[in-house]
C-alpha cells in the first residue's frame, strides 16, 4: 500500500514539474512573440513616417491585419 502511494506521489510530482515547465516555456514564447511584434510595429511606424503616409496604408500594402 505504501509503495503504491509513493508511486502515485512521484507520478503526480512528475506531471506537476512537466506542467510547470510547459507553462514556463509558454510564457517565454509569449514574451518573444510580444518583443517581435513590438519591433515590427516600430519598423512599420518608421516606414510610414519615411513615406509620409498613415500607418494604416503601410499595413494595407503588406496585407497585414489592422485589428491585431
Amino acid at each position: 500500500m505504501k509503495d503504491s502511494k509513493k508511486k502515485l506521489c512521484k507520478t503526480a510530482n512528475k506531471h506537476k514539474e512537466a506542467s510547470d515547465s510547459e507553462k514556463t516555456k509558454t510564457i517565454e514564447l509569449l514574451h518573444e512573440y510580444n518583443d517581435l511584434k513590438d519591433a515590427t510595429q516600430l519598423v512599420l511606424g518608421a516606414l510610414a513616417t519615411l513615406k509620409s503616409v498613415p500607418i494604416r496604408s503601410v499595413y494595407a500594402t503588406y496585407n497585414l491585419p489592422i485589428d491585431e
